[in-house]
């Protein structure tokens, strides 16, 4: 398995990690049809959580790229996108604005523990960033993947 999209809450926190350092077209189409299915499933407000730490590409895409490479995450329930950045610009992190579409908002972050601060920030829904890394632990096993599974 090259990746792993789906529900790390269901209908909560829609998440996507990577396995390998490059991010094929297949793999993006692949992610794209997964979103998709995942997405008939949103029926309140949701966040999307992408850990892009493995990802040896530098290049860190804005919103609107985002939105128009998949146009299926301009969802009505979708409220933020966390974006955990490649190992090579996570330093990056704390310059980069919050950006908006509508009722999306995009944050970049240096770490997982970043993420999940940043949304049980943000959702009280969320109790808390240890159930959250709780929650990671077990959707990511280390079968799966022995390095993904923490912050390594």
């Amino acid at each position: 398995m090259r990746y792993k999209a789906g529900w790390l809450v269901p209908n909560h926190i829609l998440a996507l990690t990577h396995f390998e350092p490059v991010v094929t077209m297949e793999d993006f189409r692949d992610i794209a049809t997964d979103a998709h299915m995942a997405l008939q499933e949103a029926t309140q407000p949701f966040h999307l959580l992408i850990d892009n730490r493995f990802i040896v590409d530098k290049t860190v895409v804005n919103l609107d790229s985002m939105l128009k490479a998949l146009p299926i995450l301009e969802h009505t329930h979708l409220r933020w996108i966390v974006v955990v950045l490649p190992e090579a610009v996570k330093e990056t992190a704390a310059v980069r604005q919050i950006q908006r579409h509508g009722s999306i908002q995009l944050k970049f972050v240096d770490s997982l523990t970043s993420a999940f601060q940043h949304l049980a920030r943000e959702d009280d829904r969320i109790d808390g960033v240890v159930g959250m890394e709780l929650s990671w632990s077990d959707w990511i096993s280390y079968a799966e993947n022995p390095i993904v599974t923490g912050e390594e």
